[in-house]
């Protein structure tokens, strides 16, 4: 990472998270066969999750038990960084052999980066790893709006270790890579973000002067080609700690994030805060226990990591999990 506050995809920095705290649209999936660089290591489905100690819980009666994604999504190795479409039939996410790994060894294994994989008839379809034509390099954080899909690389030619990118949906494929520019990479320093609807409000994790923790959340609007400058979000959103991963939602008038648990339970916890009365209210506490990196389709199903640990505390690996939305569709 460019430096310790550049919180983007990265897993090794999310192992380094949670270890010192206790880390669109509906396209035909054979349309990506230019991309696509190869599937998942053939294994049989990891059962990491059976020796869990502490299963993500949720707080809510909207939502039914967390339950971990089945293979094929569930393989051997380490799971993290969902993003699910909107139409809720597209997930990316990064997989890696070895979530303790150096980004550098992650570079270079062949195995890791950011995989797809589309649901067909309420099953998830062997997910493929997506290539965007640079060797070496190490992308994650897949975000997609519109024809536009945001991602970070580690790869020649960055401002720093990380960037973010962007790739245009054209004839069937995504194209025309560009790095997102100094303003956001360097600048503004840019850590995990997600965007409106309209993409022109941004909202990012970042460390910078002002702030109220470790990293907070700030806010930007797209002023022609470029940005203004960044705003706090404020004491109500932001603690003495990290608040990090933010996800606002269609309509934009719920704002998703991760932070420490604030009831006492181990490690990150899923909060959410409603727009009203023109501010954000008070954050509540929706998923505890190891949890981050949460992603929403249409229907409110929560796409997000779980950090598993051994009974001596040891990291296991993290796998991704969804929590239903009762009276939901999706299976």
């Amino acid at each position: 990472m460019r430096t310790m506050q550049k919180m983007k995809w990265n897993p090794g920095w999310l192992f380094f998270l949670v270890m010192i705290i206790g880390t669109g649209c509906a396209r035909n999936a054979e349309s990506k066969i230019d991309q696509i660089d190869q599937s998942t290591p053939d294994g049989p489905q990891n059962t990491t999750s059976e020796i869990d100690l502490s299963p993500p819980i949720i707080h809510m009666d909207n939502w039914e038990s967390p339950q971990p994604l089945p293979a094929p999504i569930d393989a051997e190795g380490d799971e993290l960084s969902p993003f699910i479409t909107l139409a809720g039939d597209e997930l990316y996410y990064f997989y890696t052999p070895d979530l303790s790994a150096s980004e550098a060894k992650q570079a270079l294994d062949g195995i890791s980066g950011t995989y797809f994989s589309e649901q067909v008839n309420g099953v998830w379809s062997e997910p493929q790893k997506l290539n965007f034509a640079t060797e070496n390099s190490l992308d994650g954080c897949i975000y997609t709006v519109g024809q536009t899909l945001w991602f970070c690389s580690r790869r020649e030619g960055n401002y720093g270790d990380v960037d973010f990118y962007t790739a245009t949906w054209v004839d069937g494929a995504w194209r025309d890579v560009r790095n997102a520019g100094e303003q956001l990479n360097v600048t503004d320093d840019v850590g995990d973000m997600h965007l409106s609807a309209d993409q022109n409000t941004m909202i990012f994790s970042a460390f910078r002067t002002g702030g109220f923790g470790l990293t907070d959340l700030w806010q930007i609007q797209r002023v022609g080609e470029s940005w203004s400058e960044p705003v706090n979000l404020g004491d109500v959103i932001n603690g003495i700690e990290m608040d990090d991963y933010p996800f606002l939602s269609e309509d934009g008038l719920e704002l998703w994030f991760t932070s420490p648990s604030r009831m006492g339970y181990p490690g990150f916890a899923i909060f959410r805060s409603i727009w009203q009365d023109g501010a954000w209210g008070e954050p509540q506490e929706i998923i505890s226990n190891n949890v981050s990196e949460v992603s929403i389709d249409r229907q409110g199903n929560l796409y997000f990591t779980h950090i598993i640990y051994s009974e001596e505390g040891e990291l296991q690996g993290s796998k991704i999990y969804v929590a239903f939305k009762k009276n939901s569709t999706s299976p």
